[in-house]
């Protein structure tokens, strides 16, 4: 039986447990646009899919790639340096928690997309923020797969950002999408 992660933080074990998820986030990291300012200029995008994989394959954890972020992409070194919007306190961070969601998710909508699912539940995680979008109109829901996959990707592959409350909703967002069939 698959055990799907129920929040933010489960997604390292869910990952370590479940080789077929992991070869499938691994196959987005490598092959799926990555959107944003802070990765643009030289090889940044190169290397932080390569920290991510690190982080999926469980060779670093999520303190290690924040600062793995900081030293080997440093804002002294983007063409962006100087946008304080861009390198904003703990963008660092943000990165990392969006895009390790951002994967995680993606590839467990389309796991349950391929085997003919039409919807996914998003559980309430113990360390949401009660005032989000995601917890206000997802959490404790069943929701449409392919809306979610459009809303994902349109955010995070075609950097078309838009008001649609998604998973994840904002770089601390600790909601999952799960089987529906597992409420």
């Amino acid at each position: 039986m698959t055990i799907y992660a129920q929040n933010f933080y489960e997604i390292p074990e869910t990952v370590e447990q479940d080789d077929d998820l992991r070869e499938q986030i691994l196959g987005l990291v490598s092959d799926d646009p990555i959107q944003g300012k802070a990765l643009e200029g030289g090889d940044r995008t190169a290397e932080f899919r390569r920290m991510l994989r690190s982080f999926f394959e469980g060779e670093t954890d999520l303190e290690e790639i924040i600062d793995e972020i900081s030293q080997s992409l440093p804002r002294s070194e983007s063409p962006h340096r100087h946008d304080n919007r861009t390198f904003a306190d703990g963008w660092d961070e943000r990165l990392a928690r969006t895009q390790i969601s951002r994967f995680y998710n993606q590839a467990v909508l389309q796991r349950l997309d391929e085997r003919g699912d039409e919807e996914c539940f998003i559980p309430h995680s113990n360390r949401e923020d009660p005032d989000s979008k995601c917890t206000l109109h997802l959490a404790n829901s069943t929701v449409d797969i392919e809306i979610l996959q459009d809303r994902l990707q349109r955010a995070y592959q075609n950097g078309d950002y838009h008001d649609q409350p998604m998973i994840p909703d904002h770089p601390h967002c600790t909601h999952v999408v799960t089987p529906a069939d597992d409420i």
